[in-house]
């Protein structure tokens, strides 16, 4: 599918919902898909009833334990890509989290960035961790920030690996890069919710897809074409990496990030990222502020570095780290050196 397709798809979408009142009425009621949840996965039962489904990786009596938190479109098993063998090494203990709408966590309609704090809080209970690191990996990004933001007294640290943004925090100079290193599918998606979330649309399109009907149509016609051959859009550093022992992310991540076959949430994260985040990242705690690392690559297609260099000019007391030629992840996943680099410097900057 050419950039072009999923620009004239999204706009389509949008006009058969916006003159198709009677399916929109049919689709009011906020439903959860019917999934086959598989019994071995935990999950913890929040206060409003749903479910947040989470795995672990590392060992139990790790001294430090990291919250990690997913891309968009992915799931919990992201965290496949880091070296079991490096977790061991720095006394790392991973807590992967299904995003709501994800894998195998319930939908939350009408979420925010800080309506997943709390979800995240009462995971961190539900494990009896009182306080934990946090590792944001692009589309977590934003919630690592809104975390460091509304619970800075358990954030100890944060890690945060070519991580998404809203537009509207780059300079001039910054948003000619982002539209020139991009790629065009990327690009496209990223105007388009940046100039549809910051207007009166933003209600209209989040009535339209967050149900279960809008959520369906959206992902057959959309969302499941992109992602059937997810590495078209990556960066050929990135596509090399995936065939050096990483195949598990279109094999398992992928499917798994996907099972509800919705697009509901998808556009949530897009939608969030793009709107008012309801804060800004130079407000954080002062004492949280040293404990974040901001990694990017230069050769990112997917969300360019100046993202990152626009936070670090927010936030000035973290730690920048940019990799040359660096790609979305195959700078951190394959690159094992680094990946216990950054790993190290987290805890050894945490608090």
């Amino acid at each position: 599918m050419t950039s072009a397709m999923v620009n004239i798809k999204l706009s389509a979408v949008c006009v058969i919902f916006a003159v198709a009142p009677a399916l929109i009425a049919l689709s009011t009621k906020h439903l959860a898909p019917t999934v086959q949840w598989t019994p071995t996965v935990p999950f913890v039962t929040l206060s409003d009833g749903r479910r947040l489904a989470y795995e672990i990786r590392g060992n139990p009596n790790s001294k430090h334990s990291a919250i990690y938190i997913h891309g968009t479109p992915s799931c919990r098993l992201e965290f496949l890509g880091l070296s079991q063998g490096i977790l061991d090494s720095v006394g790392l203990r991973l807590v992967g989290v299904d995003k709501p709408g994800y894998g195998q966590s319930d939908p939350h309609y009408g979420r925010s960035l800080r309506s997943f704090v709390a979800d995240l809080e009462q995971l961190a209970d539900h494990l009896k961790l009182q306080r934990f690191l946090l590792i944001g990996v692009s589309g977590g990004g934003p919630y690592s920030w809104a975390t460091a933001r509304y619970a800075p007294h358990r954030v100890q640290g944060m890690l945060i690996l070519s991580g998404a943004g809203n537009l509207g925090i780059l300079d001039a100079h910054e948003r000619a890069k982002f539209d020139a290193q991009v790629s065009g599918v990327h690009r496209r998606i990223a105007n388009f919710f940046h100039s549809t979330y910051s207007t009166p649309l933003k209600s209209l399109l989040s009535y339209m897809f967050e149900t279960k009907i809008g959520g369906r149509q959206l992902y057959s016609t959309v969302l499941k074409p992109l992602m059937r051959d997810p590495t078209r859009f990556m960066a050929d550093p990135d596509k090399d990496c995936l065939q050096q022992g990483h195949q598990e992310y279109t094999s398992r991540v992928v499917p798994e990030a996907l099972r509800q076959e919705s697009a509901t949430p998808w556009v949530q994260d897009l939608g969030l990222f793009s709107g008012d985040w309801g804060f800004s990242v130079s407000d954080i705690e002062p004492h949280v502020k040293p404990t974040i690392h901001l990694w990017h690559g230069t050769g990112d297609r997917q969300v360019s570095e100046v993202m990152t260099v626009a936070f670090k000019r927010l936030v000035p007391q973290a730690t920048l780290h940019i990799i040359n030629g660096g790609a979305h992840f195959q700078y951190f996943v394959c690159n094992l050196k680094q990946q216990k680099e950054a790993l190290t410097a987290l805890i050894q900057t945490s608090t």
